[in-house]
């Protein structure tokens, strides 16, 4: 082989100046080689943080020294002066890059004063770098720190582009997050599974659903709705996994994929008439996808193409999601452990270290369907360990490793909620209890929508490091600090009223208080809701929320060139104006109820004004209009009419979540800007024009009520309160109360477009609003 070589290259070389053209070749080619060498390797553990810098805080470039010994069994941090330089260079050690970027984030932080998170940055950088007196070395106390929900996947990042995902990653790096689920791209997988078992692409286009749906689609609970998916959408997030998981694996973190765990279309027995499955009913009136027999031949078929597709395209995962029977989900008669045991098989054929990761939730998993299991490739994720402690409860889930996590979030709705001090104490507890904590895993962040309450996520990504309580009253003072910039006095005054009001903890309190603005329209009053599941009543006194809402604004002088302080300014007197609301609403209920006129009219008056003031005031910021959210729909393609395909998605999950009438109708429910005053503001109004036509006929009203509160309920069997009056199976006169949901339907097919009004200065308008309505008391 070697003489041929010699042999052409010495044919080529007799012609004049073919051995320079050849010398100059293979050095062109070579460099080429090792050109595309540097480009696929995977960069040095120090050199992937040195970007982060470069990224997030620019101004510690070369100021910053890394290093990461992968050789220590135990996740930690060290923070100490670099030997040998220079004053100003500090020097930052971790196990892996993500450690090391936690060990950079507790440094910003606690000595430089800084704030990072996705509801904005205050990032200061001083000349002379603060040192520890002493090195500071941090172990963390659990192995995973996991992070997001399935439903994250459609309330927040749907749309996001690299840009965005980035920036997230670079925050989960900063907070020492190690098992983030990554479940952008798996509608590619399933395009690829199902061609090779026989699916045309237009059969695909029916069973897989529009973007933001695709979160509930993994979930089993819907197939097809605001579909079909074009198909450069399978391009676009093919593209954008494969960047998210190549940023995740630099950082040293395991990302989460899908497994396969039986669901399938509803129309394979078309092809496959042999094929057990199990029908799965419906969820909130969508038709939910069957589960395929675990123990039918066709299910090991299935699964192992699944894997194999999902390799080619996103590499090798060790760990997977996926809910057998979540929310309601049919077992059919199954041997529920069999099944388990089978879909647990299956993803160990394809990686023998794979580990199956579980949410908890509702009555899932079921003690039955743990028993299949092998606890040592299987994490039980409590995600709404904050409020319930299921982990105690069933005792570590019989014996298998859990992560304790706080859910927080609900349909990625705006209301301020963190239930901080159950946050501390939560991780804490789970570690040191006698029965669970031996098989305690980590800690997690598990919520179905983000970019809102930052304080309530720093804190739970920080528990990852800590092994005991924090005083939390001491550490809002320090996160306020540094949020700011500002040791004042009223500000910290402010936040320590907020954590006794609508960061508190309480009985009861699950869930952000839903604002009233963003309920259907009824007599309800101190029942009512916006959304099927939770509630509008408060837990805290409004009164003492108001007065640290006016001591957090005497500082707006000093502060309001500070876009966090902005930020907070505009979300703290949203839901100032959210409560007066809320008081409004009760009284024209009781004035409608007792007959008094004049104070319906005033207090009606004062309700609607309260909504548009509302939209005023979040018009003002971009971070709380909805051009945000629909922008991201339509920047997602330059095809006009996929951009329309793609904002009636995100329009309809943010309104009516389904094309009918269901229980999940205002589920999403957004006091964001614009979407107030054309979507919740023509329905209150309506409703209250229909009332005054109705004054002297009030009983009739009450009863067609009453009649409503008992045929609608909450979604849980419940029913919203008693009517005032008995219902009588009485004749009653036509009903002209008006229907929002046509009006709501087509807010959600319009694609007019919104733009936030960004004239002024956010805080300005937040502090004459909030006086505006103080004035009244």
């Amino acid at each position: 082989m070697t003489n041929e070589k010699i042999v052409i290259l010495g044919d080529i070389g007799t012609k004049p100046g073919s051995m320079k053209k050849i010398i100059l070749s293979c050095l062109w080619g070579m460099g080429m080689f090792f050109l595309s060498l540097s480009l696929f390797a995977s960069p040095r553990p120090e050199e992937v943080l040195e970007r982060l810098v470069g990224r997030v805080v620019p101004d510690l470039r070369h100021k910053i020294v890394f290093r990461v010994d992968s050789t220590r069994k135990s996740d930690f941090f060290r923070i100490s002066k670099m030997e040998g330089s220079p004053a100003c260079t500090v020097l930052i050690e971790g196990d892996s890059p993500v450690s090391a970027a936690s060990g950079l984030n507790w440094y910003l932080k606690y000595y430089c004063g800084s704030s990072l998170s996705f509801c904005g940055d205050r990032i200061a950088v001083p000349d002379s770098l603060p040192l520890p007196r002493t090195p500071v070395e941090i172990d963390a106390p659990h192995r995973h720190s996991f992070y997001m929900n399935y439903c994250t996947f459609g309330y927040s990042t749907a749309y996001w582009d690299w840009e965005r995902w980035e920036r997230e990653i670079d925050l989960m790096a900063l907070n020492g997050v190690t098992t983030p689920m990554a479940m952008v791209g798996a509608e590619a997988v399933w395009r690829n599974t199902l061609r090779r078992f026989g699916y045309s692409d237009d059969e695909i286009g029916r069973f897989l659903p529009g973007p933001p749906f695709l979160a509930w689609f993994l979930m089993g609970n819907l197939e097809g709705q605001g579909g079909p998916l074009p198909d450069e959408w399978f391009g676009r997030q093919e593209a954008l996994q494969k960047k998210i998981v190549a940023r995740m694996r630099e950082y040293g973190m395991k990302p989460v994929f899908q497994g396969f765990f039986g669901m399938v279309p509803s129309d394979l027995k078309d092809k496959y008439p042999d094929a057990h499955l199990i029908s799965q009913g419906r969820w909130n009136g969508l038709t939910r996808p069957p589960v395929l027999d675990p123990s039918d031949p066709l299910f090991d078929r299935m699964a192992a193409v699944w894997y194999e597709e999902y390799e080619k395209l996103f590499g090798k995962a060790d760990y997977f999601g996926g809910d057998l029977f979540h929310e309601g989900g049919l077992t059919g008669g199954l041997d529920v452990a069999m099944a388990a045991g089978r879909v647990q098989r299956a993803m160990r054929t394809a990686n023998p270290d794979a580990v199956w990761m579980i949410q908890a939730w509702g009555e899932n998993p079921k003690e039955s369907l743990l028993k299949g299991l092998d606890p040592s490739h299987t994490i039980v994720v409590d995600i709404c360990a904050e409020y319930w402690s299921r982990w105690q409860e069933r005792g570590a889930f019989g014996g298998f490793p859990w992560i304790w996590a706080h859910l927080t979030n609900y349909g990625g709705n705006v209301g301020l909620h963190g239930r901080l001090q159950a946050i501390a104490e939560g991780p804490v507890r789970g570690l040191k209890d006698l029965a669970a904590g031996h098989w305690m895993a980590g800690v997690g962040t598990a919520p179905e929508g983000i970019e809102v309450n930052p304080v309530a996520f720093e804190l739970g990504f920080e528990m990852r490091w800590r092994d005991t309580v924090p005083d939390v009253e001491r550490w809002i003072s320090d996160y306020a600090r540094r949020r700011y910039g500002s040791s004042s006095e009223v500000v910290d005054s402010a936040w320590r009223i907020f954590l006794r009001t609508a960061y508190g903890t309480y009985d009861g309190s699950r869930r952000p208080s839903e604002s009233v603005f963003c309920a259907q329209p009824s007599l309800k009053g101190q029942n009512i809701t916006a959304s099927a599941w939770s509630q509008c009543k408060i837990y805290y006194d409004p009164a003492l929320f108001a007065r640290g809402v006016a001591l957090f604004l005497q500082a707006a002088p000093e502060l309001k060139d500070c876009a966090t302080y902005c930020y907070d300014a505009v979300d703290f007197v949203r839901q100032y104006l959210a409560d007066q609301g809320r008081e409004a609403y009760y009284g024209l209920t009781e004035a409608f109820r007792s007959g008094d006129r004049q104070r319906f009219d005033s207090l009606s008056g004062r309700f609607l004004g309260l909504i548009a003031d509302q939209d005023s005031l979040l018009t003002a910021h971009p971070g709380f209009h909805v051009a945000h959210w629909l922008e991201q729909a339509r920047a997602a393609s330059d095809d006009p009419r996929i951009q329309d395909l793609y904002e009636y998605n995100a329009r309809l999950l943010i309104g009516t979540w389904t094309p009918f009438r269901s229980s999940v109708r205002d589920y999403a429910h957004k006091e964001w800007g614009g979407m107030l005053r054309d979507y919740y503001l023509p329905r209150w109004k309506g409703y209250l024009d229909y009332l005054a036509r109705h004054w002297n006929d009030r009983n009739t009203v009450l009863l067609r009520e009453g009649r409503s509160a008992l045929r609608q309920g909450d979604g849980e069997g419940r029913v919203h309160g008693t009517p005032a009056l008995p219902v009588k199976p009485v004749a009653l006169p036509p009903d002209d109360r008006p229907d929002s949901f046509p009006q709501e339907t087509e807010w959600v097919r319009a694609n007019n477009r919104y733009v936030p009004d960004t004239t002024g200065n956010p805080a300005d308008r937040a502090v004459a609003l909030f006086a505006k309505y103080e004035s009244q008391q």
